[in-house]
């Protein structure tokens, strides 16, 4: 499996971080320790054209998911916060799939 991630800095301070998870592997859940506490985290399964959105304002924890169709819901993706840390749990929305490639963003 191949992991990467990208650091954006402004006055010395971490902004936002993407990543992605691709090649030959299992899905499974998984957790980015990023550093900073987010206020909104990105996580799309390319292979299968499914997104999952989770924001920390109004109200707390929302999320949205959007399919392959292009429809939006307004629901639990499986990405949770704590701390400096987002989790996502792939039974819940199929965020993650075997093989799949899946890119994510935090800020």
């Amino acid at each position: 499996m191949a992991l990467s991630s990208t650091q954006h800095f402004s006055d010395g301070v971490v902004r936002g971080q993407r990543g992605s998870r691709t090649g030959t592997r299992t899905a499974g859940n998984f957790t980015i320790t990023l550093g900073f506490a987010p206020k909104y985290v990105k996580v799309t399964n390319l292979t299968d054209k499914v997104s999952g959105e989770w924001f920390a304002e109004s109200p707390a924890g929302t999320q949205l998911l959007t399919i392959a169709t292009g429809v939006r819901t307004y629901v639990d993706t499986g990405i949770t916060v704590s701390g400096d840390a987002f989790s996502v749990v792939v039974a819940t929305a199929g965020l993650e799939t075997a093989n799949a490639d899946v890119v994510w963003e935090a800020s």
